[in-house]
């Protein structure tokens, strides 16, 4: 009895598990009804409507679907229908024009499908907005007329009622004397020929007129009255009706020719096309009846652009001008368990110099694109957030209903020098480091990583309630950086001032390339994306787990030398200041050391000649204010002897000076701005954020760093070091946009150039420490240095995440920004912990006021003694806490409480920090406020 309860219940429960697999099996094929298989791998379908060129893509294992366009779209019309159906969007000027390519392509059904590997591919042609006028052609050959339109209308009095207002004409040779029309030279508009009218009611008309007068011609004289008097009425009828088709003709041909103003400039060329040519002309229509022909002609399937090629071959303008003609491919691939999405850039088209009839010239400059908007969209009713790579990185939570502030919107790599200079500082902090986003909803998420056009993305998201029902976050990619540049002009007669665009040389001639990861589970989450995100660089770049030293790192910068403007002999000069010398430096490691601080890393700045504003650095002249080469040596042996590293710091992509015979040359070698002008980055007022026009300095063009970068190399191994920190490599990207198309240098390309100068030093055998850490660094970097460690505190964000950090922990050691230099010292610590970071001062040997009044004057608290009780205990805290997990990943990373964090690691450690100023109790520990505990790992 038992036995036969259990199976059947067995019998039930199995049932129950086969129905609701085939519910979920019907709903996928429901969802999936309109699509059609393009690829698949072992991971994943991808599906292809060929109506609405959108995709989704299915998870074999989970039967989860991710979309390009959301499904429920289809209550809301206009404006945001289009939007929500398009997959991309593109923005030419003049005037920064917004065009989906829902609107101006699919509803138009110009666009090709094609299969490719693994994949599918759609190119796109973006045409001028179809208003209803353009479906509806002026002139029109009777055999085109017949094929294209009359064929299609199976009503007979729609037929009926499209011939109604259309005159069928040609010429024909001229018979017999021509008529007059009072206004109208015939002999030069129709040369030997003469106008036929071919409508049959017309011709009908004409051959019962010739039968009257053949009729009357028989009759005797006497007999002839009445019937002439109907001859003469009928014949002034049809000679008012030509009369009238002859000037429509000449109307037809003035207005929609832009190279003729009036009907006297109209001669044989201009209609000889009619020469033996039956052609219907467009009477003038009412524009109530004017709409029933068009909806008419619009249901045959006839486009604007078929109306276009009528109107030419009648030697008429198109009512579409049709100059607005882009051209757009994208491609989607399946690559294992990866959607990757490349738009080649180099094939996009856009109108530059196109003519219309009369030999004006137009362009419309492409200059941005922004791709899949809606890809993964949430809508009102899911729950999770949107992640963004906003500094360390942040959580956007989904329908957070912030609507009173902007959404999200940021350059990745930070701004291009090389574009305009903000007048103002920017307000945000952070920028993006990684090319990365997300988004979570419900129990699957998906997650991004830009491959290619990285520098020249942006990052956008925003939340539901904007401008409809959907939360989403995407790339918005410049593929024709712009700028403007002012004008004036003043003379005796005109006076004006304004500003026109200025454009890149040429376009990106790359790819645009989107690799998109889905996950499902416990893993569809910002945990989930970090490792997913740590397993791609691993599995790219070879990233290795680092070697765990006894004690933590102590990051430590110290300045060398500095340079103050002061007066000697009444003239201001620049005179060199050494805050720390090479001996000082060994000084303050020596104090460290008994202070109990161990594994310092430490960051040469202000050693070079010229000191931390250093000259342009074709050779590693040391600073003979700190001492002489030797005693650089000699301070490096004996920090190695310590188990100290140190890294000289060096800046290839800013000049601060253009000396005589120095290898740089301000005109020559600086990165040209927009306007084709010397590109100059500027420092700003702190209190009114306000340009300092003073403290400006130099882009180099990333054409000399190549061999600036060779020639420093072949000098500094000379010294026998083999560490060396870069303060701008790893941090800036700047273009060079000199006026010359095979010359210009767009930011893609100076990556590239950058990531050179790095395998280049790593081929030399140098250990690196990057400043910042550009995505592209970290495969090169031993160390990174003012890792964001905070985001820019965007309103629309709800929560700031470490990221970052969570990727490169166990592979990388890395730091925040100098704790001494901290407004929120307490808060940073705790950050250092939650996110597991190392210890980072700034200091120097000589006081702090040393630097009082000069630009340096940012950099309060230098004095090492001022800190260096404060920076062992920090130091002891932090090596206690997070020794013993140097080489460990971060697995998991979470918010217990409102301010209360707790980080895990591989080998069952967990950090939590409460950043609340009272107790918090969570998991029956009780924390103290802006306080933490360690649990596991032996504390």
């Amino acid at each position: 009895m038992s036995w036969q309860l259990r199976s059947s219940k067995n019998l039930y429960l199995g049932l129950s598990v086969l129905f609701l697999v085939l519910l979920c099996s019907f709903t996928v094929d429901a969802k999936l009804a309109d699509f059609e298989l393009a690829a698949a791998s072992e991971y994943l379908n991808l599906y292809f409507n060929p109506e609405t060129t959108e995709i989704a893509v299915e998870d074999i294992q989970t039967g989860n679907l991710w979309f390009s366009n959301p499904q429920n779209r289809f209550s809301t019309s206009g404006y945001v229908f289009n939007r929500l159906s398009s997959q991309f969007t593109i923005v030419h000027d003049p005037k920064s024009v917004q065009k989906d390519n829902h609107r101006y392509s699919i509803d138009y059904e110009q666009f090709e499908v094609s299969p490719i590997e693994n994949g599918v591919r759609v190119d796109y042609t973006i045409v001028e907005e179809w208003k209803p006028e353009h479906y509806v052609p002026k002139m029109i050959k009777q055999q085109r007329m017949e094929e294209v339109i009359l064929s299609k209308i199976e009503s007979e009095s729609d037929r009926s009622r499209i011939l109604e207002y259309y005159n069928l004409i040609m010429l024909a040779p001229l018979e017999g004397e021509r008529k007059a029309i009072p206004g109208v030279q015939q002999e030069r508009v129709f040369g030997e020929y003469d106008l036929v009218i071919l409508n049959p009611d017309y011709q009908e008309r004409l051959g019962e007129l010739n039968s009257m007068k053949a009729e009357a011609a028989r009759l005797p004289e006497g007999e002839r009255g009445e019937l002439e008097s109907q001859i003469k009425r009928l014949e002034q009828q049809l000679d008012k009706e030509k009369e009238d088709i002859v000037w429509r003709l000449l109307y037809t041909i003035v207005d929609h020719r832009l190279d003729i103003e009036k009907s006297d400039d109209i001669v044989f060329d201009h209609v000889a096309h009619l020469v033996d040519s039956p052609t219907y002309l467009m009477e003038l229509v009412p524009r109530f009846y004017l709409t029933a022909v068009q909806k008419i002609i619009i249901e045959t399937g006839y486009t604007p652009l078929e109306s276009a090629e009528d109107h030419l071959e009648n030697n008429i303008d198109p009512i579409l001008a049709n100059l607005q003609v882009f051209s757009v491919p994208i491609e989607y691939t399946l690559d294992g368990a990866n959607l990757v999405v490349r738009i080649p850039a180099a094939e996009i088209e856009y109108p530059i110099d196109v003519e219309n009839r009369i030999g004006e010239k137009f362009s419309y400059h492409l200059h941005t694109l922004r791709v899949l908007e809606n890809f993964g969209a949430a809508d009102i009713n899911d729950e999770g957030y949107i992640f963004v790579p906003d500094g360390s990185g942040a959580l956007i939570y989904l329908n957070n209903n912030r609507l009173f502030t902007s959404g999200y919107n940021d350059q990745v790599y930070d701004r291009d020098h090389a574009l305009n200079t903000p007048n103002e500082m920017q307000r945000f902090p952070e920028t993006i480091r990684l090319p990365v986003f997300g988004l979570k909803a419900n129990d699957q998420a998906v997650f991004a990583i830009i491959e290619e056009g990285a520098s020249l993305a942006r990052i956008k998201a925003d939340i539901s309630g904007r401008t409809d029902n959907y939360n989403r976050v995407f790339a918005e990619f410049s593929l024709l950086p712009t700028g403007s540049v002012s004008i004036s002009l003043e003379s005796e007669n005109v006076e004006f001032s304004g500003s026109m665009p200025v454009y890149q040389a040429r376009p990106y001639q790359g790819d645009f390339v989107i690799r998109y990861a889905f996950l499902s589970g416990e893993d569809a989450n910002y945990m989930g994306m970090a490792n997913y995100y740590r397993s791609y660089l691993i599995e790219k770049h070879g990233l290795k787990r680092k070697a765990p030293g006894e004690s933590i790192p102590f990051f430590l910068e110290l300045v060398g030398a500095v340079d103050k403007r002061e007066p000697i002999l009444g003239i201001a000069r620049d005179v060199i200041y050494p805050l720390t010398t090479f001996n000082q430096a060994q000084s303050v490691l020596e104090s460290l050391k008994e202070e109990g601080i161990k594994n310092i890393q430490l960051k040469y700045t202000g050693w070079l000649k010229g000191g931390v504003e250093h000259n342009y650095p074709t050779k590693a002249a040391v600073e003979k204010a700190l001492g002489s080469a030797d005693d650089l040596i000699r301070l490096v042996s004996y920090a190695e002897s310590e188990g100290h590293e140190v890294y000289p710091s060096v800046g290839f992509m800013r000049v601060y000076r253009d000396g005589w015979f120095d290898g740089f040359s301000s005109r020559k070698d600086s990165a040209r701005m927009l306007d084709r002008l010397v590109a100059r980055t500027y420092r700003y007022w702190l209190d009114t954020y306000d340009r300092n026009p003073s403290g400006s300095h130099y882009v180099l063009s990333p054409r000399k760093l190549d061999d600036l970068v060779d020639r420093f190399l072949q000098d500094y191994q000379k010294l026998g070091l083999a560490k060396l920190s870069l303060f701008d490599l790893g941090r800036e990207v700047s273009s060079d946009f000199i006026d010359d198309p095979n010359r210009v240098i767009d930011r893609e390309q100076a990556v590239e150039t950058a990531v050179k100068q790095l395998i280049k030093m790593k081929e030399n055998g140098l250990k690196l420490m990057v400043d910042h850490g550009n995505a592209y660094a970290i495969p090169y970097a031993d160390a990174i240095v003012n890792l964001p460690s905070r985001g820019s505190s965007y309103h629309v964000v709800n929560e700031e995440i470490p990221f970052y950090q969570i990727v490169i922990h166990g592979l990388i050691d890395y730091a925040g920004s100098p704790l001494n230099l901290s407004s929120a010292a307490k808060a940073d610590f705790l950050r250092m912990l939650e996110s597991g970071s190392y210890p980072y001062f700034i200091g120097s040997y000589e006081p702090s006021f040393t630097v009082k009044g000069s630009k340096f004057d940012h950099l309060y608290a230098l004095h090492y003694g001022d800190w260096m009780e404060d920076a062992a205990e920090i130091y002891r805290a932090v090596n206690e806490a997070l020794k013993d997990v140097q080489d460990q990943l971060i697995v998991d990373h979470r918010m217990l409480a409102e301010q209360v964090y707790m980080t895990t690691y591989e080998n069952g450690k967990q950090i939590i920090v409460n950043y609340n100023q009272h107790p918090v109790e969570v998991n029956g520990l009780v924390i103290d406020g802006e306080d933490f505990v360690v649990i596991g790992g032996g504390n």
